[in-house]
């Protein structure tokens, strides 16, 4: 629970100080686990449906899992979302809850974070690239 506060809080400050509260967000979050328990974690949110959930949540434009080459005990999630409302969206809803309580299962933590707005916004009135999975 104390880790989904941080992100939250995270999530807070971002939004503050962002200039455009319109603005798509781009969230890198890159957790370490042992034992094999970042693969375990990202499929158990495969398979479970959760992270199919975060995906269709309104706004939601790519929520994906990458494995660094240099690390087998880490994963990194990239999620994207169309503003800070859609990103709300996503954390009152149980999805969100469904992903901390397996998190805090496999006992990821050192979680790094990085969140960002795009530095090149869709030109001609391009939509953003859509997340295949949807």
């Amino acid at each position: 629970m104390k880790r989904f506060f941080t992100l939250f809080a995270l999530t807070s400050l971002f939004m503050l100080f962002a200039n455009d509260c319109q603005a798509q967000i781009c969230i890198n979050i890159r957790y370490n686990g042992a034992n094999g328990n970042a693969r375990k974690y990202v499929e158990e949110m495969e398979k479970s449906g959760i992270a199919d959930r975060i995906r269709s949540v309104e706004g939601c434009i790519r929520y994906e899992y990458y494995f660094p080459a240099d690390d087998p005990e880490a994963v990194l999630l990239i999620d994207e979302w169309e503003d800070q409302a859609a990103l709300n969206r996503y954390h009152s809803s149980p999805a969100m809850t469904e992903a901390g309580a397996l998190r805090e299962k496999y006992q990821l933590g050192n979680r790094q974070v990085r969140m960002f707005s795009p530095a090149m916004p869709p030109q001609n009135g391009q939509n953003p690239p859509q997340n295949p999975q949807k």
